[in-house]
Parts: C-alpha cells; structure tokens; sequence
C-alpha cells in the first residue's frame, strides 16, 4: 500500500505545521514542505511492494509540483525582502530630500502662509483665463482681514499680501488663510488651486513622512511643489 496515497498539499502542510509545533529540533521545525515530501516518498519506495510497484511517472508529477510550490515560497520571501528594502530607501531618500530644504523658500500645496518680513505670499492656479478673482484673506481665528479682487490668467498667479488690513492697520507676524472664488467674463465658475510659499526654518523626521515648519505652517513633503530663490 503506498504511503502517498490521498496525500495533497493541504495535508502535509497541515502535517508540517503539527509537527513543528510539538518538535524541540530546530532541524524539523525549519524543514521545508518539499523536503517532506522528498522523505515520505524515498519512504514509500524503499517499502513498496514488489510485485506492485509504485506508479513513477505519478510521483514524478507530484515531486514537479511541490518543487514549484518551494520555488514559490522562496519567490515570496525574496519578494517581501525586497519589499522592505525598498521602503527603507524611500524613506532614506524622503528625508535627504527633507534636509535639503532646510533654509530654502519653497512653494507648496495649501492655502495658509506665514506673514514673514512684511509680507505673506500665494499662488493660485486657474484651469481657464478668469475676469473676475475675488480674494479674502482670514486670520488665524477665521476673521476676514483683507478682500480684493483682481484678474487671472489660465496657469499660476501669483498674489502678495503686505499685511495691510481693510481697516487700514498693519499686521506684522501670524499665519493667514487665501480663499479665492473666480469666474471668466461670462460668468461661469473656474476652478482654482492655492499654493503658499515661504522660507523652511525646521523639520521633523520622526513620522510617517517628513514635515516642514514654515514659521508656523506645517507642510508635508509630499505637498512641496517646488523652490524659489530667496531675495
């Protein structure tokens, strides 16, 4: 009778897992699933009954299987390694990048930006040319400082706040909000993007991804769009 006979690849791997669990040998408990197969077969063929053979070209097909199935989960393995690996130097590369915007003026997604030495400043980004752009600067507690309105072109524009409020006063220091609402000469809604810009001072790498302080604004690196030559 063979000892193979209704054997699959779910019950020795069940057998496999039993059996590492109650072995003290480290030998047994890294043996791989083909190996196993590899014994109970050399098992079976030194116990076969001669005058009914074992089919070979049955065991042939199985032992193809297996080692597929072995190749398989070395592929795996190798596969998570290289995984890990890569995520490690994404991370390397994230924080270089981080490093290297130290003290630089940056231009990122977001709509908040500092007011640094007299000045806040944004861009916003239209889909279409827009004859009507209407502006609105907030303060940190959500109060309206400042209102205009201006003209855009289909692409980046660029708006400077000097810290002049509608009253009159001036600010000198705070982070502040730019909404914008534009429409064409027809009157019809253009979609808009708002970046700020403003001078990295600090960042933090203890996270998920590095973030940058902009006096103030905290900015992740994925958001950063790009530079500009600080004046």
């Amino acid at each position: 009778m063979s000892y193979l006979s209704g054997l699959t690849y779910d019950n020795l791997t069940a057998s496999t897992t039993s059996s590492s669990s109650t072995s003290t040998s480290s030998s047994t408990s890294e043996s791989s699933t083909y190996e196993t197969y590899m014994t109970l077969m050399l098992t079976t063929l030194q116990n076969q009954d001669p005058t009914d053979p074992e089919d070979v070209s049955e065991m042939t097909t199985q032992l193809a299987t297996f080692e597929q199935l072995e190749l398989a989960e070395q592929n795996n393995a190798l596969l998570s390694d290289l995984s890990e690996s890569l995520l490690t130097l994404q991370g390397v590369i994230d924080n270089s990048a981080a490093q290297s915007y130290l003290g630089t003026d940056i231009v990122a997604v977001g709509d908040t930006a500092p007011l640094e030495d007299g000045e806040a400043e944004w861009y916003f980004v239209l889909d279409d040319d827009a004859s009507n752009v209407s502006i609105e600067i907030t303060d940190e507690d959500g109060n309206v400082v400042y209102e205009t309105t201006v003209t855009g072109a289909e692409g980046a524009n660029n708006f400077t706040w000097d810290g002049t409020t509608d009253g009159g006063s001036t600010l000198t220091s705070g982070t502040y909000t730019l909404s914008v609402e534009a429409t064409d000469a027809d009157g019809n809604s253009v979609d808009s993007e708002i970046l700020m810009t403003g001078v990295v001072s600090a960042i933090d790498l203890t996270g998920d991804e590095a973030v940058l302080y902009v006096n103030g604004v905290d900015i992740a690196i994925s958001d950063v769009q790009g530079t500009q030559t600080v004046s």
